[in-house]
């Protein structure tokens, strides 16, 4: 496995590190992605401008469930390294598009078009790679706290997708960093995503592992039927990766949403996180225990193919 070199200078979800992060470990820690501060060239910077790009053909998510065992990918379109999301190997089956931000109103935007273009993003698509949008990410949390914040948060992401020509899945990461979240409000938002987009839509998300709180609202959510699939990240505290953390960590998340619905974010070719060892040894534990397991995930595409896609290869072979 190739280390980490240096290149790749992002925030990831938590904004914590060092001590900070090793004191706040038992109330949650993990990583899944920040976000650069700023529009990149192709981006737009208010939602008012976000609005649906003329000449883009839409495709629907209906119609064509997500596999059964799910290796999925963070790509970072506010720095993508000179790749494109049509690099991300087909051992992946699911990108997960990184990230629209909020405005403030409940309604998010996309900064990135230009660097992830829609053809790009429909040629993964067509070859069978399902393409989510997270929302939300380091610096980047929103709670919605009311009906018509959540209302403006569909109708954005209804501009969004169209903007893309189309995604499959809303991947939540707007409770990061313990902002808070209204499971009502989640629940209702899902809701209305799926009746617009169709019930194959994927609603997921990436809790951090160790928050009760994370736990409860997506319980509640699974327990409401509208939670595809959460995917702990284990990676950003040194402590996920002791022999048995997160195979141990992972029952408790499997006791509350059950095995089907539950990914395990790990880390590839990445020097904060488990190693390729570390992460065959504990998902092999796991579905040794569970081998119904959905899958697991890496932060991420541009770093694993950085050390030219072994843990991607690597981690297929075991799904």
């Amino acid at each position: 496995m190739t280390t980490f070199n240096g290149k790749l200078n992002m925030k990831r979800r938590l904004f914590i590190s060092g001590s900070a992060a090793a004191a706040l470990a038992l109330v949650g820690c993990g990583g899944g992605g920040g976000g650069g501060d700023g529009a990149s060239s192709g981006g737009t910077g208010s939602a008012a401008l976000d609005a649906t790009a003329t000449g883009v053909s839409v495709a629907s998510a209906g119609g064509s469930s997500f596999p059964a065992k799910v290796l999925g990918c963070y790509f970072t379109a506010y720095d993508t390294q000179g790749y494109r999301i049509t690099d991300v190997p087909t051992d992946f089956n699911v990108i997960y598009l990184f990230q629209a931000k909020p405005n403030g109103d409940g309604s998010f935007r996309f900064e990135n078009y230009a660097d992830v273009p829609v053809a790009d993003i429909q040629a993964c698509r067509a070859r069978g790679q399902k393409v989510l949008l997270t929302v939300g990410g380091a610096g980047q949390g929103f709670n919605f706290a009311n009906r018509t914040q959540s209302q403006n948060f569909v109708n954005s992401f209804k501009v969004m997708h169209d903007n893309l020509g189309g995604v499959d899945g809303c991947d939540f990461n707007n409770f990061e960093a313990n902002i808070g979240s209204s499971a009502t409000e989640m629940i209702w938002i899902a809701q209305q995503l799926k009746a617009m987009f169709g019930a194959d839509f994927a609603i997921t998300a990436p809790p951090q592992p160790n928050s009760p709180d994370d736990r409860a609202m997506l319980k509640a959510m699974h327990d409401a039927g509208v939670l595809t699939w959460a995917a702990p990240q284990y990676y950003d505290w040194s402590g996920f990766n002791a022999d048995g953390f997160i195979a141990t960590r992972t029952n408790d998340w499997i006791a509350d949403i059950g095995e089907e619905q539950v990914v395990i974010g790990l880390s590839a070719n990445y020097s904060n996180g488990p190693s390729l060892q570390d992460c065959i040894r504990e998902y092999n534990a796991i579905k040794a225990a569970h081998p119904n397991i959905r899958g697991a995930f890496c932060w991420n595409a541009q770093l694993n193919l950085q050390g030219g896609n072994t843990w991607g290869s690597t981690m297929r072979g075991i799904l």
